[in-house]
C-alpha cells in the first residue's frame, strides 16, 4: 500500500474534529465497511482503526504511567520529542492493539496520543472482540474531540468485478458527491482514487466546501485487484 504524498498532506490539514461513540456499534465505520465487504462474499485482507488526540502535559504524564502498568513499552528520545510506544506481548483474539504517546520537549506544545487496533481478517468473533477493545480503551485516554480513521483492504475474489462492488458500496452507504482521481505517476501501484460522502457517518473533512468521508484506492496491477477503503480519508500506506 502506497501513500499519495502531497495529496494526503493537504487532506490532513483539513481534518475536522468529530464525536466518538464507541458504545454505539451501529455508528461504527469499521463495522459498516466490514459488513458490506463480507456481504458481497469478499475477504477482508487487513483492517485498522486509528484514534488520535492532543493532550495536555499533566494528563499525558498520568496516561504514560497508566499504560506502563499494562503494556510493554519502548522509549525513543529525539531532539524535539520523546516517543513512547506501547504494545501487548501477543496478538489477542485475532487483533493487535498498540499505543503511541508523543511528548514534545517544549512544554508549550501539547502531546499527541494515538491508539491503533488492527487485524488480518474479519468475522463475527472479531467483530465482538473489536467492540470490546474499543470500549475498553484506557480510561481518560480520549475525549469526544478525538479523530478516528478507519482503513480496510479487500481483494477481488474473481466472482464480481471491482466496478460492480464499488456500485454496491455506493448504494449500501448512500454515497453522494463521488469524484475520481486517476494516478498518472509512472510505476505507481495505485490506479484510481475515489472520494465521496455518506450522511450515515458524522465524521468528515471538507474539500472545496464539499464534505468527504469515504476514500477508496484501487490497485489493478495484480490479477486480483485490491481495494483499500478509508474513512474519512486514508492515512495508512496503500
Amino acid at each position: 500500500m502506497k501513500k499519495t504524498g502531497l495529496l494526503l498532506v493537504l487532506l490532513l490539514a483539513l481534518i475536522t474534529k468529530a464525536t466518538i461513540g464507541y458504545t454505539q456499534a451501529a455508528d461504527d465505520e469499521m463495522i459498516d465497511l466490514a459488513t458490506i465487504v463480507t456481504k458481497h462474499d469478499l475477504t477482508v485482507e487487513n483492517w485498522q482503526v486509528t484514534v488520535r488526540e492532543q493532550m495536555d502535559r499533566k494528563n499525558v504524564n498520568k496516561l504514560v504511567k497508566q499504560l506502563k502498568n499494562r503494556y510493554l513499552v519502548s522509549t525513543e528520545k529525539g531532539e524535539n520529542v520523546i516517543k513512547y510506544s506501547f504494545s501487548g506481548a501477543h496478538k489477542v483474539g485475532g487483533m493487535t492493539e498498540s499505543f503511541k504517546v508523543i511528548v514534545p520537549t517544549n512544554t508549550r506544545y501539547h502531546s499527541e496520543v494515538i491508539a491503533e487496533i488492527s487485524g488480518d481478517h474479519w468475522d463475527r468473533t472479531i467483530k465482538q472482540g473489536y467492540i470490546r477493545r474499543m470500549n475498553a480503551l484506557p480510561e481518560n485516554m480520549f475525549t469526544k474531540n478525538a479523530q478516528v480513521f478507519t482503513c480496510l483492504t479487500t481483494e477481488n475474489n474473481g466472482t464480481i468485478s471491482s466496478d460492480y462492488f464499488l456500485k454496491e458500496l455506493a448504494k449500501d452507504l448512500n454515497i453522494r458527491q463521488i469524484s475520481t482521481q486517476t494516478d498518472s505517476i509512472k510505476h505507481s501501484t495505485v490506479n484510481k482514487i475515489i472520494y465521496g460522502y455518506t450522511p450515515l457517518w458524522d465524521r468528515n473533512i471538507k474539500i472545496m466546501d464539499e464534505k468527504v468521508n469515504v476514500q477508496v484506492a484501487i490497485n489493478n496491477n495484480n490479477e486480483k485487484p485490491k481495494l483499500t477503503i478509508g474513512t474519512p480519508i486514508l492515512i495508512t500506506e496503500y
